[in-house]
């Protein structure tokens, strides 16, 4: 069914599970770029009858349904004529459920851990652009048949047992039986001439696949009988001489007064992929359509000289020709071409190069430059961080590492072949804000020598990232918060309620009074735990009091929650840090901590805080099963990717090492005093 962009997008949600059901509702309620009327059904029958009712614009379905499965559901679906584009949701990340979907013919395939409003969403409007794409190639499927239909030419569709389609003009123009058949099936016809003795074709056979993965055979027939005719009488009349025209690199043309190439000889055909006699009969001006002024100048009496294109097979080749009237005949004309192939290419590359570079410059905040042997500017184009503070003007003629010490290994390897990144931060007055820059410097292999230089602002894209980050740990702040202030207290009164009914059915009820007393004292875990994960969300000492705090109080709540040994230390002075750095180095550590529990399933955890004058280093050791540190690096996970990231916003960095069976060891290195980035002062 199509639907109008201004409708609510109705989504079918095939799921057994009402909780799993509510929480896709609750995603789809959240969107704020459109809205969402969804229908659940409960069961795999339930979800079949409402496919097809045809109602929906899209269907959710669940991969395990009550001893079926919605991959099942999807290709009952299908047989029953269902063109609504079918999402696949999981409990589970899973490669062989992810390929089964996607061959079954999946749109997406998700899984609901983690799941979020902004990848659901992203997933049902791609999935219906995807289905209205095939809806669209279906009408073009079927455009290309009535195109077929009405070709001027024999078009003919078939495989090993029969012909699946032919136009008017085979019909009419061929015996397929006698054509076709061999042997009692049906032989594929190749490429090249027919003749019935008095009509002649041009035939070109070819394979095809249809949407269900058969092989066919087709053919295309154009009627080509009168420039067989004129080859025939053209191949009597050969006015250049064969032993020349083998030593020269051109090609030679007689024309008739109406362009078409009477003879056309030489080695400049085997340049271009063809062979003597391949042009006779065609019309010069067909070839050059680009220069058929030029041509006919030629063929009514004057001389000319063109430059112009002419495709073969899959090749575009530029010809330079000379033609002139030809007087001896008077009529027609006579010429020859020089292919300029390479260089036509030449200069639309060096152009196109240009025009590129020159739109870059224009409208991306970039600068690009080169850099001499000895690491100085000697070329330098683009305003993009004018406003930074860094022109081409001020770049020309300095020293790179001189301008910006922070490139200074960065150019090194450059120099020597490499490559290299490096950051610049300043502060912008008119914008009351930091900027960031980010620049690029590589080897320069086109001279062998020196190196190219590329910088971009990032300034928008860094506030976009911390603000984001800001909101996260803002919203974990709130979560927290509530947990403590709400459950916590709910439970804490459930604790003092029970243990005063235990107080009162002592005397009397003893039994009574003893389960009173073991709901009190499971009340109470219950408190201590919720205040637990409330302290994990929201690390009050990180306001109140200080960064080894909430580390000590982080590694206590940690014994708490998990059962496990967990230690912190710290040698050398406490760091002075901002309130961002310490909830940036706080979330990293508990982010290893995780892993370490999750992952790594870790009885023991080491927290370790060093100080070394204004830098500082936390590590977080611990003795689970380990991991390939390579592999990981090569497909880092988003906890991983956070914690660099952090460790970047607070000017550090992080790694992490380990080996299968060895555990995993943390670190995350920052300064108190100065950030990684440099400021920009050319």
């Amino acid at each position: 069914m199509e639907h109008n962009a201004t409708d609510p997008i109705r989504v079918l949600i095939v799921e057994d599970q009402e909780d799993d059901f509510h929480y896709i509702s609750f995603l789809l309620g959240k969107s704020l770029r459109g809205t969402y009327k969804v229908d659940w059904a409960r069961s795999y029958d339930e979800g079949m009858e409402a496919v097809r009712r045809c109602e929906h614009d899209v269907g959710l379905f669940d991969y395990a349904l009550m001893g079926r499965t919605g991959v099942e559901l999807m290709r009952e679906a299908v047989t029953q004529g269902c063109e609504m584009p079918i999402i696949l949701l999981t409990g589970h990340d899973s490669f062989d459920i992810d390929q089964e979907a996607l061959a079954a013919g999946a749109a997406d395939y998700l899984c609901k851990v983690g799941l979020n409003t902004t990848q659901l969403e992203r997933a049902i409007r791609y999935s219906m652009r995807h289905a209205e794409l095939l809806s669209t190639i279906r009408k073009s499927q079927q455009q290309f048949e009535l195109f077929l239909r009405n070709v001027p030419c024999a078009v003919c569709i078939y495989d090993e047992t029969e012909i699946l389609f032919q136009n008017e003009q085979f019909q009419t123009n061929f015996r397929p039986a006698a054509f076709l058949q061999s042997g009692g099936q049906l032989q594929r016809v190749n490429s090249g001439p027919y003749t019935d003795g008095k009509t002649h074709w041009l035939v070109n056979s070819f394979s095809m696949v249809n949407a269900q993965g058969r092989r066919l055979n087709g053919l295309a027939a154009v009627e080509i009988t009168d420039r067989i005719r004129a080859e025939e009488m053209l191949q009597r009349t050969t006015r250049i001489l064969n032993g020349i025209l083998a030593s020269l690199p051109v090609v030679v043309s007689s024309l008739d007064e109406n362009g078409v190439i009477l003879e056309s000889r030489g080695r400049g055909l085997a340049d271009i992929g063809l062979k003597e006699g391949d042009l006779v009969g065609a019309n010069l001006l067909d070839i050059h359509p680009q220069a058929k002024s030029e041509i006919r100048s030629a063929l009514g009496g004057g001389s000319v000289n063109f430059i112009s294109e002419m495709v073969h097979g899959s090749r575009r080749h530029y010809l330079e020709s000379y033609y002139h009237f030809d007087e001896t005949r008077g009529r027609g004309a006579l010429g020859f071409s020089v292919n300029v192939t390479r260089r036509v290419e030449a200069e639309a590359a060096r152009s196109r190069q240009s025009q590129l570079l020159r739109a870059i410059m224009r409208n991306l905040p970039v600068v690009v430059g080169r850099l001499d042997s000895e690491g100085r500017v000697v070329e330098a184009e683009g305003d993009g961080l004018a406003k930074r503070g860094i022109t081409p003007r001020q770049l020309l003629h300095q020293p790179f590492t001189k301008l910006f010490p922070a490139s200074e290994e960065a150019v090194e390897s450059a120099l020597v072949g490499g490559s290299g990144t490096f950051g610049l931060t300043g502060w912008q007055d008119d914008e009351d804000e930091d900027w960031w820059a980010e620049l690029f410097v590589f080897f320069d292999e086109e001279n062998g020598a020196g190196a190219i230089f590329f910088g971009r602002d990032i300034t928008e894209r860094r506030r976009l990232e911390r603000t984001l980050l800001h909101i996260s740990d803002a919203e974990q702040q709130r979560i927290g918060a509530d947990l403590h202030d709400g459950l916590g207290q709910q439970l804490t009164g459930i604790a003092c309620m029970t243990a005063a009914l235990r107080d009162r059915l002592q005397p009397t009820h003893p039994k009574e009074a003893e389960q009173a007393a073991m709901i009190s004292g499971l009340a109470n875990d219950a408190v201590a735990q919720s205040r637990a994960l409330a302290r994990g969300l929201c690390p009050v000492q990180l306001e109140a009091s200080s960064l080894l705090s909430a580390l000590e109080d982080l590694s206590y709540q940690v014994q708490l929650l998990h059962g496990i040994k967990c230690s912190f230390t710290t040698s050398g002075p406490a760091p002075a840090c901002d309130h961002d750095t310490a909830v940036h180095v706080y979330r990293i550590t508990q982010e290893a901590i995780n892993n370490a529990i999750r992952h790594g399933q870790a009885q023991e955890i080491a927290i370790s805080l060093e100080a070394d004058g204004p830098q500082h280093r936390i590590v977080i050791r611990d003795d689970g099963v380990g991991f390939d540190s390579n592999q990981e690096r090569s497909r880092p996970g988003v906890g991983l990717h956070l914690m660099n990231y952090r460790a970047g916003i607070i000017g550090g960095t992080f790694s992490i090492t380990s080996e299968p069976g060895g555990g995993a060891r943390a670190e995350c290195t920052f300064s108190t005093s100065s950030p990684a980035y440099e400021t920009a002062t050319p």
